[in-house]
């Protein structure tokens, strides 16, 4: 990743970035730390790389952003996102029972 820009857009915090392809082409690419619907918090950024590549970072950059709000705005972005998990693996405790004692 040659360049990162942060942005916020209705809750949503995410990068962009543009990477190298091997063919010498830059796509862009969005990181999303932080759901705007949920403010759940990813301890590691979701990947959502956009469908075209350009011949410079900048264009791949402008392309990422453009994506992005394209995305929060129309509320498609949450078909992308990995579903919010559980605050915590277990059960909550259950009170003891204490009929027929």
């Amino acid at each position: 990743m040659d360049q990162q820009q942060k942005h916020q857009i209705r809750g949503y915090e995410f990068h962009v970035a543009g990477a190298l392809e091997k063919d010498g082409r830059y796509r862009g690419m969005i990181l999303i730390s932080k759901r705007g619907d949920t403010l759940q918090v990813y301890a590691k950024p979701v990947l959502i790389e956009t469908p075209s590549s350009f011949k410079s970072v900048h264009a791949a950059l402008i392309e990422a952003s453009a994506y992005a709000q394209e995305l929060i705005y129309n509320g498609a972005i949450t078909a992308l996102l990995p579903a919010e998990a559980p605050a915590s693996g277990k059960p909550a405790p259950q009170p003891p029972d204490l009929v027929g004692n």
